[in-house]
């Protein structure tokens, strides 16, 4: 599959997903948010330029596991399009799909298609940049994906 077929897997996987709201405790987990509210609030999850996401890439950390879920096509998005600029962005994701003390409520928020993309992109992550915590992100993923 090239990015650009993940890419478009993303895209339409997350096209319906709901926006966790636009409050402060909707966005962010902590009072020490680093600006994520006041960038993120009252916007969608496409159209981000890759450096903004990079800027904001703390915001994979202080997220509600609701926004988390919102925003990441968005960060998955940034890391297809420009992995050197989009910088630790895709390790990012990697590490709160898997380490972060989160990740399991995080993953079980996820609807079966934006699971596939997600595994998809971790798997196009690997394939491009080696293991970096991909493959055992890809399998964390998979593993609440149901089988038919």
């Amino acid at each position: 599959m090239s990015k650009e077929d993940v890419a478009a897997q993303i895209e339409a996987a997350f096209e319906d997903t709901p926006s966790p709201g636009y409050a402060f405790e909707d966005i962010s987990a902590t009072q020490h948010d680093e600006g994520i509210v006041a960038y993120f609030r009252n916007k969608d999850w496409r159209g981000h330029k890759v450096r903004d996401l990079r800027y904001h890439e703390a915001a994979l950390s202080f997220f509600t596991d609701k926004a988390f879920r919102y925003w990441l096509p968005a960060f998955m998005l940034a890391e297809l399009e420009n992995p050197k600029e989009a910088d630790v962005i895709g390790e990012g994701i990697a590490f709160h799909l898997t380490k972060a003390s989160s990740a399991d409520a995080r993953l079980s928020l996820f609807a079966q298609d934006e699971l596939k993309a997600i595994a998809a992109f971790l798997n196009e992550c690997a394939s491009q940049h080696g293991e970096l915590g991909y493959r055992s992100a890809e399998r964390a993923v998979h593993s609440r994906i149901l089988k038919p």
